[in-house]
């Protein structure tokens, strides 16, 4: 197949272990999407190549783990790293996941300056930092005098408008209040 026609996976790096493994990074896909194909696409020379799938499994270090079938060794499946993957035909992204993958993309940082607007209780102030870890980020919101700490999670994280600059939150009851009352 040519170069293009196919959906983006990701890309394979070094050998893993002795059996012809090879790592996996998912760049664009999850990994239970992956697991249900019976068949990756690797670009060759410019051309997508069908290769069978024996096993993939998913690795805390590496992200994924595959295994093609006839490649038995390391050194057989060495041809193949630092390939980009893809999935088989009929497997393209759809627009929602498009549209997830774009909001997945963004960066804790990204938020920085934009207004945030509450649900219940309006416009908040701004965003003028981030506090917490990369897997539990926490925006901090000036409002007024006070500083407002919001999680950055999914259930309450309503919308997010990067044209306007504005993000709509659905805060927790109280939230905002204990804040204000400090």
């Amino acid at each position: 197949m040519e170069a293009g026609s196919l959906r983006h996976l990701g890309r394979l790096g070094k050998p893993w272990g002795h059996r012809g493994e090879l790592t996996f990074q998912l760049e664009q896909a999850d990994f239970g999407e992956v697991l249900a194909f019976g068949v990756l696409f690797v670009e060759v020379d410019g051309l997508q190549v069908p290769f069978h799938v024996s096993h993939v499994r998913e690795h805390p270090r590496v992200g994924a783990v595959v295994k093609f079938e006839d490649f038995n060794d390391p050194g057989s499946a060495s041809f193949l790293v630092n390939r980009e993957v893809f999935a088989p035909p009929g497997h393209e992204a759809t627009l929602a996941d498009e549209e997830e993958e774009e909001e997945d993309d963004l960066d804790p940082e990204d938020f920085i300056g934009m207004t945030v607007l509450d649900e219940e209780h309006g416009e908040l102030g701004l965003i003028v930092g981030t506090e917490g870890t990369e897997d539990n980020p926490v925006m901090v919101v000036q409002s007024g005098d006070h500083e407002i700490l919001i999680p950055m999670v999914d259930d309450m994280i309503i919308g997010v408008d990067m044209e306007s600059g504005s993000l709509v939150v659905r805060t927790p009851p109280g939230l905002v209040d204990l804040y204000r009352n400090l």
